[in-house]
């Protein structure tokens, strides 16, 4: 690993989306009856887990022979996580590393140890033992949404949609709550309040809808919205987001309880006629703010206001593989070019601020490696892993996409996942 050169500041201030084990609420201490031992415990206190003054950020990354490496990016040290199926796809949830295996139909959850619980108006930081926690399989690539108590599964092969417990994950262990079965599809099972918003089959193998479930499985009576041809969904601090043939589907809590207590389902069309090759299927941002991003054909990006329920369509100088909303102070839009650079782009505009060099062009050029390469955003870094040079670059999009770092994760970072946001 090259040495830092003006590395992050201190991230105190810094809060993430809920990840999993999130804290059932911030408690006072607890104070024992007169006359019995006292069992205080510090506020916040999570067992196994040590709080910290700040993210404790890591990268994982998976070569393609399953081989897992996690890297400590205050220190640079490394550890080996074991091994799993050769990946792919791999995903996070900003704890858990899951490495699905379609060829096998396994999919392997990483925990990384470091994770972020935000409740607004604070938030805490945690670092526990990194380890393998287990495995699931079915039949084909999984697809996983995970969420502060439930952690959603999809083998869309098989029709298959499982609900984990993430508290359970965090102990080490793998705990199914619910399953349910239905014709295969491509879709997708999102954790929402204490159950989950599950995909509805169509008839041409696509969902059609989604529908709430409850922790056990069970249909809310009542509660499910039209989504044609359903594609990609993505959770932030205002809702689930699911793309649709016509817009977006947002899918928002109307009460205070549990699902059972409301949700409120609202589209939002896009502002003029898109062409199915031009939608948004793939939304991201960065971890838990309100705006998504998502590649739009070869003609640029669309940008999702979820507070707002606004589209604003993009135009970019180049195609584009990746786009990430970073919903920053200065609402920075981070994207990955088809030709290797990765582009900062006005909100307003599409324009392009600042560009790197291709660093990942011979990555991308090759189908064997194309698959795994992704930017992975945080408060103050964007994380690009280019396996066919064995790095991943650090760029500050704060400051122009200064290449900050150039780190070695593993052999062959073919699959690359930050957690501790």
């Amino acid at each position: 690993m090259s040495a830092p050169s003006s590395y992050r500041p201190a991230l105190l201030l810094t809060a993430a989306l809920v990840t999993a084990l999130a804290l059932p609420g911030c408690a006072a201490t607890e104070e024992a009856p007169a006359g019995e031992e006292s069992t205080e415990r510090p506020h916040g206190y999570v067992e196994g887990a040590d709080e910290m003054p700040e993210a404790q950020l890591h990268l994982t990354g998976i070569d393609r022979t399953g081989a897992a490496t996690l890297v400590d990016l205050l220190d640079e040290t490394s550890v080996s996580l074991g091994s799993v199926d050769a990946p792919s796809s791999v995903s996070t949830d900003g704890r858990f590393v899951f490495a699905s295996s379609a060829e096998s139909g396994t999919l392997t959850v990483l925990d990384s140890g470091a994770w972020t619980v935000d409740h607004q108006d604070h938030v805490h930081y945690y670092s526990a033992k990194p380890r393998l926690v287990g495995t699931v399989t079915e039949k084909g690539e999984a697809v996983v949404a995970g969420g502060p108590s439930l952690t959603g599964v999809w083998f869309g092969d098989s029709g298959v949609a499982l609900l984990l417990d993430s508290e359970a994950l965090g102990r080490g262990e793998v705990v199914e709550t619910a399953r349910l079965e239905s014709a295969p599809h491509t879709g997708v099972v999102v954790p929402f309040a204490d159950g989950a918003l599950a995909t509805v089959a169509g008839s041409d193998g696509v969902a059609s809808g989604v529908r709430a479930i409850d922790g056990r499985g069970d249909a809310v009576d009542g509660v499910e919205a039209e989504c044609a041809q359903l594609a990609g969904s993505i959770t932030t601090n205002v809702g689930v987001v699911f793309g649709c043939a016509d817009g977006a589907l947002l899918a928002t809590s109307s009460g205070d309880g549990g699902i059972e207590s409301g949700i409120d389902f609202e589209k939002i069309p896009y502002p003029q006629a898109v062409a199915p090759s031009d939608r948004a299927t793939d939304f991201d941002n960065r971890r838990g703010r309100p705006d998504v991003a998502a590649v739009s054909g070869d003609r640029g990006a669309w940008l999702l206001d979820t507070r707002a329920r606004e589209w604003a369509f993009l135009p970019s100088e180049a195609p584009l593989v990746e786009v990430v909303a970073a919903s920053d102070n200065d609402d920075h839009i981070v994207a990955l070019a088809r030709d290797g650079r990765v582009l900062l782009l006005d909100a307003d505009t599409g324009a392009t601020l600042a560009a790197t060099a291709p660093l990942a062009a011979s990555s991308l050029a090759d189908p064997a490696l194309a698959p795994g390469v992704t930017l992975q955003l945080d408060a103050d870094r964007a994380y690009l892993n280019a396996p066919a040079d064995g790095v991943v670059y650090e760029l500050d999009y704060g400051d122009g996409l200064r290449v900050a770092r150039t780190l070695t994760v593993g052999s062959e970072p073919a699959f690359l996942a930050e957690t501790g946001r």
